[in-house]
C-alpha cells in the first residue's frame, strides 16, 4: 500500500470515529423513544463533529506527510 493511501485510510478513520458521538446520541434517542425531543442536541452533535472533521483531517494530512506542525 503507498503512504499516499495510507494516509487517506488514516483520515478516513479518524473523521469516522469522530462521529461516534452523534451515533451514540442517535441511538439512546431512539432506544428511550424520544428521537423528536432530541434533535436539537443531535444537531448540536452534528455540527460539532463535522467542525471537528475539518480541523483534525488536515493536520493529520501534514503531520503524516513529515510537514512542520507548529506546537502552541
Amino acid at each position: 500500500m503507498t503512504t499516499y493511501n495510507q494516509k487517506r485510510r488514516a483520515q478516513v478513520v479518524c473523521a469516522l470515529l469522530l462521529h461516534v458521538p452523534l451515533v451514540a446520541i442517535a441511538a439512546y434517542a431512539l432506544a428511550r423513544g424520544e428521537f423528536g425531543g432530541s434533535l436539537g442536541l443531535m444537531g448540536v452533535a452534528l455540527v460539532s463533529t463535522v467542525a471537528a472533521t475539518l480541523m483534525i483531517v488536515p493536520y493529520i494530512g501534514r503531520v503524516l506527510d513529515g510537514g512542520a506542525v507548529a506546537a502552541e
